[in-house]
């Protein structure tokens, strides 16, 4: 893909511009240099693919289960084909390792849409059962940026196994996600219309891909304040809903944890995705009986990144997604300082192009503060020193998020720490497994169901007295 590519809609099976005519410029988060034009959708381009989808769904209902299941398994080995090359461009894109793209998003999006096809004809093997799932019908799918050909694929291969059709907003910070998933679409012949990808600025037309009537079902990935308008949208309608939004991820080293020789895999969780990822922990407790060991160890780890220059650098300092984002962390640190906190490493801008911060760690910030609480957004990790276990338990179980926790040390200590947390997901001396749950309290929002016959991505029909 050349410097300067042109990011276009994917509508009723080819890449177009914008009916609006504007385009925005995306950048290099390595270089700050531009990265191409991404078109500007408007509300007439989500009418025009609605419409295309409709036809489309009039065509994929003639389909039976094992054509679905084989443009499933086509989709799956398109993306393998080419797991090297896309992972580079998401990595690109994301500002992130492409090492790590490929295992993080590639490796399960592949996965999933053979999961999908498998469970496709599964279901098809089955002549006798009494619950009949049909396609809920058309599904918008609003997707944040981060590792997003794995959201995509989450979603999509759930939809497009139950019989939907899809309608995607792919965020401006990756619009290289459009451009993959079209291609691989149009390679494997698949029915125009089927599955649709709106770029541009979602506050131009997320409201319209909740609110509009011929919309069934609606997912968001993203920022809380970001979901207030989608729910707006749907809720009045009684649509179905899948809300995952905001985050406050923590990461717990118990007393028994090696941290002197693991910190940076411990580290990785808030230093891989500078924090913005929504795995990223963010919040970091220890035991205050290591606490002068445990802070040089940390401070060294951090003295040997050097800031990366190509998706492909060994390190683990790389930039944020935008200059925006860079403001957003700069105004974060400000906060800290007038909070009380004490910064041990990091806290500045580099002056070099690109989108590059210092992973900055901060100390003796009050449990109780607005920091504490609330997304960050950045590379900010909040380190809090705590004399027993259960304080850690109560610091990561305050606050309005619960999506997920890393915890290092034994399996015995740490299985009795994550029977408390208030999280969807714990992970045991690693980080971003393959499977995870739903988020707890306002990290999630509707029916969750993730699998293609639940009651999200179909509508589930019981049949009474057809067996003999």
């Amino acid at each position: 893909m050349s410097s300067t590519a042109e990011f276009l809609n994917y509508i009723d099976g080819e890449f177009i511009a914008s009916q609006s005519g504007q385009a925005f410029l995306k950048y290099n988060p390595f270089t700050g240099e531009v990265l191409g034009k991404v078109t500007a959708s408007n509300a007439m381009d989500v009418i025009r693919a609605i419409q295309a989808a409709k036809r489309a769904q009039a065509e994929i209902e003639k389909w039976d289960l094992p054509q679905r299941a084989e443009l499933l398994r086509k989709i799956a080995a398109k993306l393998e084909e080419k797991a090297e090359d896309y992972a580079f461009q998401e990595a690109l894109h994301q500002g992130l390792p492409a090492e790590f793209v490929k295992e993080k998003s590639l490796v399960p999006a592949i996965k999933n849409f053979r999961l999908a096809a498998a469970s496709v004809e599964a279901l098809a093997k089955n002549q006798s059962r009494s619950l009949l799932p049909q396609p809920t019908g058309l599904i918008s799918i609003l997707l944040s940026w981060n590792l997003s050909l794995r959201l995509a694929s989450e979603r999509l291969a759930a939809a497009l196994a139950a019989g939907n059709v899809c309608l995607v907003k792919v965020s401006e910070f990756s619009p290289v996600t459009a451009q993959i998933l079209g291609e691989i679409l149009s390679e494997v012949q698949a029915p125009k219309g089927l599955v649709q990808f709106i770029q541009g600025r979602g506050a131009e037309v997320g409201a319209l891909m909740a609110a509009h009537p011929s919309i069934r079902a609606v997912n968001f990935v993203g920022k809380l304040t970001n979901a207030e308008n989608i729910i707006k949208g749907a809720l009045p309608q009684f649509k179905k809903v899948q809300i995952h939004a905001s985050v406050k991820n923590s990461c717990l080293v118990l007393s028994d944890a090696d941290f002197q020789n693991g910190m940076e895999k411990i580290l990785e969780s808030f230093l891989v995705g500078q924090g913005q990822l929504g795995w990223n922990t963010t919040r970091l407790f220890f035991l205050e009986a290591t606490q002068k060991e445990f802070h040089e160890k940390l401070k060294e780890v951090l003295s040997l990144q050097k800031p990366a220059t190509s998706p492909r650098d060994k390190t683990l300092w790389f930039p944020l997604i935008s200059e925006e984002a860079l403001q957003g962390i700069e105004k974060k640190v400000q906060q800290l300082r007038s909070e009380g906190g004490k910064i041990l490493a990091g806290g500045e801008r580099l002056p070099q192009k690109g989108f590059f911060f210092q992973p900055t760690v901060s100390l003796d910030l009050s449990n109780c503060s607005e920091l504490q609480q609330e997304e960050v957004l950045g590379p900010l990790l909040i380190v809090t020193a705590v004399k027993y276990p259960h304080e850690m338990l109560k610091w990561a179980n305050t606050g309005s998020y619960g999506h997920s926790a890393v915890i290092w040390g034994s399996a015995e200590k740490a299985l009795k720490v994550a029977e408390k947390l208030d999280v969807g997901t714990v992970s045991l001396n690693s980080w971003l497994p393959e499977e995870v749950e739903s988020g707890h309290r306002q990290s999630s929002f509707g029916n969750m169901q993730t699998g293609p016959w639940g009651r999200f991505y179909s509508d589930v029909k019981l049949l009474t007295g057809f067996e003999s």
